[in-house]
């Protein structure tokens, strides 16, 4: 119907020309016609300038926005959609040329969405991000696809300064050869991880994050082949919950501001490179705070498989509560100024926990398979130890020693009776990183509903010493 109102409309807008034509050939002055037809012309014009705009929403439920364009190749199929007012859009990673994602993802504005799909073909691309948005991610299937693919040499992510807060959720990038390039690279604001995946192949960090804040949360996971680390922060605040970082090399490296958590978090080293001289010393958790004020609280975790399993030094304190810790060389490293070291089992081939400065409260933990010390204090080390359970691996060696430790704690073997070397894979459930594929929950992706969880504080049972 109103196809036809808007023809007959233009039928009289025709008709009102051709009569002041006539007028203006027969010497009348126009005015009285115009003003007779006044109405008539500023409802055509009304008419034409609310519908013909909005023509696409009468057609196609998704284009929700007045003004909203699909872009279309030359075969007729659309690769995606983006709404008039900016704020969100949406790509089929299948159909996207080369260069359209950059375009897209530049001209966001703040607190928009970006939806990536992915059925058959991911994106190719490397986004610079320099507003606060959100990116989601779909992949079809139990074998899922990722989303974004970094070229070589190229960050999945850029994300600036003036990008306040960014959040990638169920989006699956990678990044097979980054060599000297991360693949997330972060700086300033508040970068959120949530139930992702970034896998990552190169010489740096999965993932670099600079200043700011860091959130892995829900069943996020980082796998890395890296020379390096697999997570990188620096002089940033990290929040990880119930997330996972597997590496070829060192785990986590943090000099952290302010207050942490790392609550439910997985971290082990993979095969890959054991017995070789690049992944000897490998550290899991390598963790520094830079303030006297800061607290670093880590709770029901597990470390698997590396020379160091966790590393601690600065000013501040730190909690490690309900751990397991295992396959390792050394256990705990301690450095802080205060540590408390409650209720975690340890299995170490040389020593279980060792305080080299400090003051370490040290409860209820179950420490096996060392050679050389279940508990140890360094000359500036000292040591509140309670409880625990230590099961050493040979006889003890009373005659040593060292720190202020009990003679029946000094344990050691002669090296003709202990392992001289690891087998590459020898341990159970240890893996290869091309073998290792962890999947993402599946998650309905209704994009009416999106969902972020904003990090709070641990609603588990912290033990006290």
């Amino acid at each position: 119907m109103w196809m036809r109102k808007d023809r007959q409309i233009g039928a009289k807008g025709q008709g009102l020309v051709l009569g002041m034509a006539a007028l203006l050939l027969s010497g009348v002055a126009p005015h009285a016609a115009q003003a007779d037809d006044a109405y008539r012309g500023n409802n055509a014009a009304r008419v034409n300038s609310t519908i013909r705009p909005c023509f696409g929403m009468l057609l196609d439920a998704q284009l929700r926005t007045c003004g909203s364009q699909r872009h279309y190749r030359q075969n007729g199929h659309y690769y995606g959609y983006r709404g008039g007012n900016r704020y969100d859009a949406t790509i089929d990673c299948d159909r996207a040329p080369q260069g359209y994602v950059e375009r897209v993802a530049e001209s966001i504005r703040s607190g928009g969405v970006l939806y990536l799909k992915a059925r058959n073909r991911s994106c190719v691309a490397s986004l610079d991000i320099k507003r606060s948005i959100t990116i989601v991610g779909q992949g079809y299937g139990p074998q899922q696809i990722p989303v974004l693919i970094a070229p070589t040499g190229q960050n999945c992510l850029r994300i600036s300064p003036q990008a306040d807060k960014v959040i990638l959720k169920d989006v699956y990038f990678s990044s097979p050869r980054g060599e000297e390039a991360a693949c997330i690279e972060g700086s300033g604001g508040e970068l959120t991880l949530q139930n992702s995946q970034i896998r990552y192949q190169g010489n740096n960090a999965a993932v670099h994050q600079s200043g700011g804040r860091l959130n892995l949360i829900e069943n996020t996971h980082i796998i890395a082949k890296t020379r390096s680390v697999a997570v990188a922060v620096n002089n940033s605040a990290l929040y990880a919950e119930n997330s996972e970082i597997a590496t070829t090399a060192g785990g986590l490296y943090a000099v952290l501001d302010g207050d942490s958590s790392i609550l439910g978090v997985s971290v082990q080293q993979l095969a890959d490179w054991h017995g070789f001289e690049r992944g000897d010393g490998a550290i899991g958790l390598d963790i520094k705070l830079d303030s006297a004020g800061s607290i670093l609280t880590m709770n029901d975790m597990k470390v698997l498989y590396f020379a160091d399993a966790i590393a601690l030094d600065g000013a501040g304190e730190a909690l490690l509560s309900h751990t397991l810790i295992s396959r390792s060389d050394h256990g705990i490293v301690s450095s802080l100024n205060r540590t408390r070291i409650i209720e975690n089992t340890i299995i170490a081939s040389e020593i279980g926990i060792n305080v080299e400065r400090g003051e370490a409260f040290i409860g209820r933990n179950q420490i096996a398979n060392m050679r050389t010390a279940g508990i140890l204090a360094g000359s500036r080390g000292e040591i509140r130890a309670v409880d625990n359970r230590i099961d050493p691996n040979g006889a003890g060696c009373p005659t040593l020693k060292w720190g202020n430790l009990d003679p029946a704690q000094r344990t050691c073997t002669p090296w003709y009776k202990g392992s001289e070397f690891d087998v590459p894979g020898d341990a159970d459930d240890q893996y290869l990183f091309d073998q290792y594929w962890p999947r993402l929950n599946s998650v309905a992706m209704n994009t009416s509903e999106m969902s972020y969880k904003v990090p709070g504080q641990n609603t588990g049972n912290a033990a006290k010493p």
